[in-house]
């Protein structure tokens, strides 16, 4: 986790003011947005030889059917690969039942460009995704 928060050190700049470090992993594990329960926590993982992203999500938050992100991570010499949205795509698998994705915004441009190429509705301080209702039967 150390090695891909350092390969991220853009985001953190532009999300926190300052580099990633030790303290970022750990609070991660404990860090909840307000309402939320740590059952509801998922730190997940993308691998292929190596770590190639990371997504910190909170199931069923704000609302029944609707989720949390908190970290959304891939390394930047990894970027544009397709690799985010191959993520997000297998979180939608995972997670049929969520029709509802909330981000907290912060200035990191590339995200925030991310975030509207796969159809985020960016508002303020806040982004959301309606996701439609799967229609394959499952």
């Amino acid at each position: 986790m150390l090695a891909l928060f350092a390969d991220c050190d853009d985001w953190f700049q532009a999300a926190t003011g300052h580099p990633s470090g030790p303290g970022d992993v750990q609070s991660l594990f404990y860090a909840l947005p307000e309402g939320a329960a740590f059952e509801q926590k998922h730190l997940l993982v993308a691998q292929a030889e190596g770590m190639i992203g990371f997504v910190d999500l909170v199931l069923h938050h704000p609302a029944p059917g609707e989720a949390s992100i908190g970290f959304f991570l891939v390394p930047k010499d990894l970027r544009r690969w397709g690799i985010g949205r191959e993520m997000a795509r297998a979180l939608a698998e995972r997670f049929p039942d969520v029709t509802r994705v909330h981000v907290r915004l912060d200035g990191f441009e590339p995200g925030r460009e991310f975030l509207k190429a796969m159809g985020f509705v960016l508002n303020g301080q806040r982004a959301v995704l309606e996701v439609a209702p799967r229609s394959d039967g499952r």
